[in-house]
């Protein structure tokens, strides 16, 4: 029987997650031993800090750029980034289509 697809996203997630933590606490681990100026116990935090700060600013950008790259060398243009303040706009549209007069949008104004 084969592993559900979610259950193999996990572990290959938590692989990915435990992976890079560990890597980046041997290289700072080695730093600190090198330089003798930060303890053990910072320097798991810091780990958890920089791993933090990678994941959720790096990777999108990096992913971002990525997609642009693939797009731009097969002659195609990414769709448009959905603002989530177009999607509050589009959805009292719809609310008011339903439930009372089409152009009363309450505190939104176009």
């Amino acid at each position: 029987m084969a592993i559900s697809p979610g259950i193999h996203f996990i572990g290959r997630s938590l692989a990915h997650v435990f992976l890079s933590c560990l890597v980046t606490f041997a290289i700072l681990f080695s730093i600190s031993d090198q330089l003798g100026i930060i303890s053990k116990s910072s320097l798991f935090l810091l780990n958890i800090a920089l791993y933090l700060l990678g994941v959720f600013v790096a990777k999108p950008l990096v992913d971002d750029y990525r997609s642009s790259r693939t797009a731009k060398a097969l002659g195609a243009k990414l769709p448009p980034r959905i603002n989530l303040g177009a999607v509050k706009v589009l959805k009292k549209i719809r609310e008011s289509f339903e439930t009372g007069y089409p152009g009363d949008f309450g505190d939104f104004h176009c």
